[in-house]
């Protein structure tokens, strides 16, 4: 080629690039206009970051597909994980925070909807399905910039409309005809939406009726999956199939793997999704695996030899499948050197009352006596399997936690034979001095909590009767009032304003550890919500976890789960939460080196 052709080459290249730059520009521009007085974010946040003194968006950036590089050594294979049992309500994130199903949720459904948990640091918020939001400076009314490139498992773009569909059926439930659907069971935690809108350039804004300045912190809890494609989902709601379930639609996702085969009480299979769209710090295409492979099953002990027998490359997560210190202690000595253990604060372990139900436990003199005779220590090597932290302790030893929001055990410190004779003298006065007896409802699949607080309760003459359900019927009820105390289900919050639906009233809260329909209650948690700085929350805080646990003695907390379960140490990327091991259950950055 000679000089002047070259010359027009280069030229020509020059002109187009400059065209792409300039029309991406504008693009950015156009998409960015916006009342003066609003706030936005496109980093990861924090609770305390969301004030007026936050910087204006950023442009923003739609990251484009790269081929995947198949000679990384990071790229292929399958892992095979343990699953405790099948995913109950039809894979529905709507219906249930069941591990069963959010272990395998996070591959098929993703990490988050439009925002996640950090990986790096679970207390941080990260964009997900939206690349940036903003707020106006009243809190009320939040926009959200819906990516561009992400898709359904069937090759539906994914879009704004698709979020506020999923918003409407969580918040407002659905109706058609005569028929009706009820809202999702975390719709409280949300906060009191108003109104949802679509806007052009693929926005969607959530207008609250209340300030809701922790939005973002609450929204980004893993167990709110999107799981309801509208193209799919609605046909079937209009035509008054009101429980259709994402399994009903053969759970057409968002994440980073596909369906391949579900067996019931067998395997769940799922294989790389080639449409999807995030990349790694490094520019990887995610997710490195080939596919993912949970096993179900049902029997810790068989988990523990499927694993060491090195047919697992890792364990299940929940209740009776995490490690007990035995258990652990028979990995260490039969696999030194191959095996590694992922700890997560995973809850705590208490005790509810059915506040709506006649019995003695409506005395609140009988709540406080109960309080103050359990011997909180003595659950740690029995019931969370001697891994676990209580009263006086604020945390776990080994693992760094937030501590600010902890209050619980400061609560009913001091001498336990002291603590022990002021319950026997509170039964006294409530005219029980010899006990009574009361319900308790408990799952077959981990009997051992409710066989320590029938043998703590014995002792104030409290007879405990044990309602041993399977799976089903549990989800089923602790949701309802038929039974006299319970101790629900395992849910760590990482901000006070995500536990609503677990501490709220009952006529708002089904799903709520105590039933009761407390006013106070919800009082308190609007002012909560509406608190905007740190030591506000920290102060409402400690006023509703009094208030429920030593005044009112709905609830009482005994001690602190620490999750412990087991992986191949060829196994890479594994992205640990400090708590809640709901987090991170998607696998994109794991990969497998061997």
């Amino acid at each position: 080629m000679d000089i002047e052709p070259k010359r027009k080459f280069y030229l020509v290249v020059l002109t187009i690039y400059t065209l792409i730059l300039i029309t991406c520009l504008v693009s950015c521009n156009s998409s960015q206009e916006q009342n003066p007085n609003i706030i936005g974010s496109e980093k990861p946040s924090n609770s305390d970051s969301n004030n007026n003194n936050l910087s204006a968006p950023t442009s923003q950036i739609n990251y484009v597909h790269i081929a995947k590089d198949f000679g990384d050594k990071k790229y292929g294979g399958i892992m095979t994980l343990a699953n405790r049992g099948n995913p109950p309500a039809g894979f529905d994130t709507l219906r249930t925070s069941s591990i069963a199903l959010h272990h395998v949720a996070g591959a098929i459904f993703g990490p988050g909807n439009l925002v996640m948990r950090c990986r790096d640091n679970t207390y941080l918020v990260c964009p997900y399905l939206a690349r940036s939001w903003i707020s106006d400076q009243s809190f009320t009314k939040w926009t959200f910039n819906i990516r561009n490139d992400v898709f359904w498992h069937d090759g539906t773009p994914f879009t704004a409309d698709d979020a506020k569909f999923w918003f409407e059926l969580a918040f407002f439930g659905y109706e058609a005809g005569e028929k009706s659907r009820a809202p999702a069971y975390f719709k409280t935690e949300l906060g009191t939406i108003e109104n949802i809108e679509v806007h052009p350039n693929n926005r969607l804004t959530i207008i609250f009726t209340d300030r809701n300045p922790h939005f973002l912190e609450i929204l980004a809890n893993p167990r709110f999956k999107i799981a309801h494609p509208s193209h799919l989902m609605k046909p079937k709601l209009d035509s008054g199939d009101m429980s259709v379930s994402p399994l009903d639609i053969g759970l057409v996702g968002l994440g980073p793997f596909v369906i391949d085969k579900y067996e019931s009480n067998s395997l769940i299979s799922v294989k790389r999704n080639d449409l999807y769209w995030e990349k790694s710090k490094q520019g990887n295409q995610l997710p490195y695996l080939d596919g993912i492979n949970y096993v179900i099953t049902k029997d810790p002990f068989a988990m523990d030899i499927a694993f060491r027998s090195g047919r697992i490359d890792g364990g299940a997560r929940g209740q009776s499948h995490y490690l007990s210190s035995n258990r652990k202690e028979k990995y260490v000595e039969d696999l030194p050197n191959e095996v590694f253990f992922a700890e997560v604060e995973g809850g705590n372990f208490r005790l509810a009352f059915n506040m709506m139900k006649d019995g003695p436990w409506q005395d609140p003199k009988v709540r406080r006596a109960i309080a103050l005779w359990i011997n909180k220590t003595d659950a740690i090597p029995i019931v969370l399997n001697g891994f676990g932290w209580t009263s006086p302790d604020l945390g776990p030893p080994n693992i760094a936690v937030q501590r600010h929001f902890i209050n619980w055990p400061k609560f009913d410190l001091g001498d336990p034979d002291t603590k022990r004779e002021e319950a026997l003298t509170l039964m006294s006065e409530s005219h029980y001095p010899n006990g009574f007896s009361m319900g308790h409802l408990c799952r077959s699949l981990n009997p051992k909590p409710c066989e320590f607080l029938k043998d703590q309760l014995s002792g104030l003459g409290i007879t405990l009767e044990l309602n041993m359900t399977d799976e089903s019927e549990w989800n089923r009820g602790r949701t309802s009032l038929d039974y006299d105390s319970q101790q629900g289900r395992l849910t760590p919050s990482q901000i006070p304003e995500g536990t609503q639906s677990v501490y709220g009233r009952y006529e708002n809260n089904p799903d709520a550890y105590a039933k009761h329909n407390d006013k106070h209650v919800e009082n308190l948690y609007k002012l909560l919500k509406e608190s905007l700085t740190l030591e506000h929350r920290i102060e409402i805080w400690r006023d509703i976890e009094r208030y429920l646990f030593k005044d009112k003695t709905y609830i009482i907390p005994i001690a602190e789960y620490i999750n412990v379960i087991p992986y191949r140490t060829y196994v890479k990327g594994l992205a640990i939460p400090a708590e809640d091991a709901h987090a991170n259950t998607d696998f994109s950055t794991v990969w497998m080196e061997k």
